[in-house]
C-alpha cells in the first residue's frame, strides 16, 4: 500500500497543502531524504543547500528570503537575509540552522516551494499518478520528491523525454556524485518509489535532449548546475556537516 493517499485534484491540494496530515508526511519523508532530519545539515562539498531539506541560497533568493549581493552563487558570504526572514528572527546561516525561529523559517520555505514545484508540473508528469512503470508506482508525493532533487521544469522534462535519463547533462551527474546516468535513473526512480514503498526494477528510456536555461533558473526550471554552484543531489547525507 502506498505511504500516501493521493493527493487528489490539483486545485483543492494547492490550497490545502499546508497543515495537512499529507504535508507533514511528505515532509518528513524528504528531511529523511535530505538530511536525516537534521535542521542543522550543511553541505560541505562547496554548495550552499542548507538545513533539513536542504534548500539552496539560490531557491531562498527566489523565495524572497535572501539577496544575493555579488559574487560568486555558491558562497553564503555572497548573500544577505531581507526583511522577509529577519522579521521573522533570522539574520544570518547560524541562526538558519540553529535557532527555532530558522528550523520554522525552513519548514515555511519547504512549504511554499512544494506548493510551487506542484503548480508548475505539466498535465502529463501529473498524468503518471497512479501507473506503476519498471516497478514504481507513481504518487504526487513520489513526484514532489523528484521535482524537489530536481526542479520541476527538469522532472517534466525526463517525463516528457519518455524517462530517458540522458536529458539530463552531464553535469547533473558530476555535482551529484553518480558514475554514470543508469545510476543517476536508478537514484531518481527509487526516490519516487519511497512515497509508495516501491522500488525500482531497472531500465532506461532513449533519445532526448535537455535545453539548459541561464542564470537563476526559478521555479518549474532545470534547478542544479545552473546558478553556478556545485549543489548535493540535496539527499546524499555523506556530504552534509553542521550541527542541530
Amino acid at each position: 500500500m502506498s505511504r500516501f493517499p493521493h493527493i487528489g485534484y490539483l486545485g483543492i491540494a494547492l490550497a490545502l497543502w499546508a497543515g495537512t496530515a499529507l504535508a507533514s508526511d511528505y515532509a518528513d519523508l524528504i528531511r529523511t531524504q535530505e538530511s536525516g532530519g537534521n535542521y542543522g545539515a550543511l553541505n560541505t562539498q562547496g554548495g550552499t543547500a542548507a538545513g533539513a531539506y536542504q534548500i539552496t541560497a539560490g531557491t531562498l533568493a527566489s523565495l524572497g528570503y535572501v539577496n544575493h549581493i555579488g559574487g560568486s552563487y555558491g558562497s553564503w558570504s555572497n548573500y544577505e537575509w531581507t526583511s522577509l526572514a529577519t522579521v521573522q528572527g533570522v539574520t544570518s546561516l547560524s541562526g538558519f540552522l540553529t535557532s527555532p525561529a530558522g528550523h520554522a523559517l525552513q519548514d515555511q520555505a519547504f512549504d511554499t516551494l512544494t506548493t510551487l514545484n506542484l503548480s508548475a508540473l505539466s498535465t502529463q508528469t501529473l498524468g503518471l499518478v497512479g501507473q506503476t512503470i519498471n516497478g514504481v508506482t507513481f504518487t504526487e508525493s513520489g513526484l514532489l520528491t523528484a521535482a524537489h532533487f530536481l526542479g520541476a521544469g527538469a522532472l517534466n522534462d525526463w517525463v516528457a523525454s519518455g524517462f530517458d535519463p540522458t536529458v539530463f547533462p552531464q553535469s547533473y551527474l558530476d555535482a551529484n556524485g553518480f558514475s554514470s546516468y543508469a545510476e543517476l535513473q536508478s537514484h531518481l526512480m527509487n526516490r519516487i518509489g519511497a512515497a509508495s514503498d516501491t522500488m525500482y526494477a531497472g531500465g532506461t528510456g532513449t533519445g532526448g535532449s535537455f535545453a539548459q536555461t541561464t542564470g537563476f533558473p526559478g521555479f518549474g526550471a532545470k534547478r542544479p548546475i545552473l546558478i553556478r554552484e556545485t549543489p548535493p543531489f540535496q539527499g546524499e547525507r555523506t556530504s552534509l556537516g553542521g550541527t542541530q
